[in-house]
């Protein structure tokens, strides 16, 4: 028997652990290839939306750069679960260097039938996205054969197999041959953890989360780098400190540790917190990275139409009365050569020195009406209007205003409004008020009756050549029609950092399993049954799923919530939607996970 023969059998005797590898670093490529489909789109390339090409090729250079971080890390996982059988294969009479060499070998054949399989099945899966693309977001990408994204991540993982297959081999545990046999032998002994740390965990998370939440406005981005650090350094202490402090307390609790089998779930969790301790802080991070930014740029979405959405009109105008008019004058024939009904109406805003908007009443309840809103009676007196939406800054009471001829004119109470703007000083006064002396600017809207949104946003058209023109329908669909790509970018880019996430832990789950088989085996003699051994396992699944995701929700909540406070409003319905999905996301993938381990384990136990 050859060497090579040699590897190769090897590789499918142990094909369960190199499965977990092998399913990894497949998917790698397979997300790798997909982000370059679209990279290279010729929608992208040809010019269509420069900033969403630029980002979509920024994304492949990250997604390349965390592709290589993942796979080295799998890879040393992989390795160091192998101690006993490298000691074993040394007993017979394997060189340190042939060691190596079979090592390299199996890298290198793992990563050509990964890169191979993973850019087949990133075609098929490249093609669904684009449908999906054009279903749920509306974007214009047609289906093609993705010749140069696949030539790029050939030869892009060809680079970095060959890299990961020359660095794994100092990676090789450096421990005596007797180490080696015995690894998995010895046990792990006693553990303890840092009061220290234990405190500085909670004390970091803290004092990061309560800047986070307090801070307002413009100060949130001058505070983010030093949050993010005392969040990251305490994140890491709650994972190899603080974790295993609470779960030896939890130990020492009879009646929890007691009860039913939490006694074999508990026993050797600190242990496994600890040896995990690195792949729950970087799922947890990685995953607060996906929840920040696409909370981000959905939210800025939402706020965006929602701005949109406050505007009562459909069509308006604002401006001196000189430049409204053509533009009134021109509008209104179009409405009229489409033949489409419409409601109008036209509102003068009168502004004195000391820059308080003053509006008629009957003019303000015409505009009221157009749009189904209350109107206001002032009754003979002044009354101040403050908008609906005020962005967390409420408008200050005025008492008592200037006319132009200098009287004064006493406000009677203050009414909140959306048929007009009203973020400055803005009061409503009776029709008999002498406004004369002012400057004033023109406010003409119309209200389409029973139109459909597409004919609005064709007859929204009118604003590309209008300037001073604004059509709600239209502007709503340009933004979307703006934001959609780099939105596809951001959510692509989080799905990926949250799967990848979720594949940390479905390997580190893998790497474990000969020592979960061992353990499961001699209480499964005992007379453990069948549905015990399942609920332990599920147990057990649940808890590496979601430790690091409870966190990264939690992290990303208020990551999320510091970033609402930038316009001064709390966390928003969006914010909550993208945690969501997440959350669902992960159920559905744990949901999964916990029954082929199972089926797994129990198949082993009864061998």
């Amino acid at each position: 028997m050859s060497f090579s023969q040699f590897v190769i059998r090897n590789t499918l005797r142990n094909r369960h652990l190199y499965m977990a590898y092998f399913l990894s670093t497949l998917f790698s490529v397979m997300v790798f290839f997909t982000f370059t489909v679209f990279a290279f789109h010729p929608a992208l390339s040809s010019g269509l939306n420069k900033n969403a090409q630029m980002g979509m090729l920024a994304a492949a250079i990250i997604i390349y750069g965390f592709a290589f971080f993942f796979v080295l890390y799998s890879m040393d996982v992989f390795i160091q679960s192998r101690k006993k059988e490298f000691g074993l294969l040394m007993i017979q009479g394997m060189s340190p260097k042939q060691l190596k060499k079979m090592v390299f070998i199996e890298n290198l054949v793992i990563g050509f039938f990964a890169t191979v399989i993973g850019s087949l099945a990133g075609i098929g899966f490249s093609q669904v996205i684009l449908w999906l693309s054009n279903k749920l977001m509306h974007l214009t990408f047609g289906f093609y054969f993705p010749t140069q994204a696949l030539m790029l991540t050939v030869l892009s993982f060809a680079v970095l197999f060959l890299a990961i297959s020359f660095f794994i081999q100092f990676r090789l545990p450096k421990l005596s041959l007797q180490e080696l046999l015995k690894a998995g032998d010895l046990g792990k002994g006693t553990i303890k953890s840092s009061h220290v740390k234990t405190v500085l965990a909670v004390f970091l998370i803290g004092v990061g989360y309560g800047i986070a939440l307090f801070v307002q406005g413009m100060l949130v981005p001058v505070v983010m780098i030093p949050v993010i650090f005392l969040v990251v350094v305490g994140t890491r202490f709650l994972f190899n400190q603080l974790s295993v402090s609470v779960i030896e307390g939890v130990k020492k609790k009879e009646s929890i540790f007691w009860k039913k089998t939490n006694m074999v779930v508990f026993s050797d969790l600190a242990f496994r917190m600890k040896d995990n301790a690195r792949s729950f802080f970087l799922v947890s991070i990685i995953s607060t990275v996906a929840f920040a930014a696409i909370g981000t740029l959905y939210g800025f979405q939402h706020m965006i139409l929602n701005g949109i959405n406050q505007v009562p009109y459909e069509f308006q105008i604002s401006g001196a009365v000189e430049e409204t008019a053509p533009i009134q004058e021109k509008f209104t024939q179009l409405l009229a050569d489409k033949g489409i009904q419409v409601d109008e109406g036209e509102l003068i805003t009168y502004t004195n020195a000391d820059q308080v908007n003053f509006i008629k009443e009957s003019e303000y309840n015409r505009l009221a009406k157009i749009v189904n809103k209350a109107t206001i009676k002032t009754n003979g007196q002044a009354v101040q209007l403050v908008s609906t939406n005020t962005m967390g800054v409420e408008e200050p009471a005025i008492n008592e205003v200037k006319l132009s001829d200098g009287s004064v004119v006493t406000i009677d109470k203050k009414e909140k409004t959306d048929v007009v703007s009203a973020y400055g000083a803005t009061v409503l006064v009776p029709d008999k008020t002498d406004l004369k002396n002012m400057e004033s600017t023109a406010m003409i809207v119309w209200q389409p009756k029973n139109t459909s949104y597409d004919e609005l946003v064709s007859i929204g058209k009118f604003e590309e050549k209008n300037r001073p023109f604004m059509a709600k329908s239209y502007s709503k669909q340009s933004i979307t029609d703006y934001y959609a790509p780099i939105l596809f970018v951001g959510i692509f880019i989080g799905i990926v950092f949250f799967v990848s996430a979720g594949s940390f832990l479905y390997f580190r789950l893998y790497s474990d399993m000969d020592v979960d088989v061992e353990k499961f085996k001699m209480i499964y003699k005992m007379g453990l049954t069948k549905k015990e051994l399942k609920k332990m396992i599920y147990q057990q699944v649940g808890i590496l799923f979601f430790t690091p995701i409870i966190v990264s929700v939690i992290h990303g909540a208020v990551a999320l919530t510091a970033m609402y406070h930038m316009f001064n409003q709390g966390m928003q319905v969006a914010g909550w939607q993208v945690l969501g999905v997440f959350i669902l996301i992960q159920l559905v993938y744990y949901l999964i996970a916990r029954v082929f381990y199972f089926k797994k384990v129990y198949h082993l136990v009864q061998a």
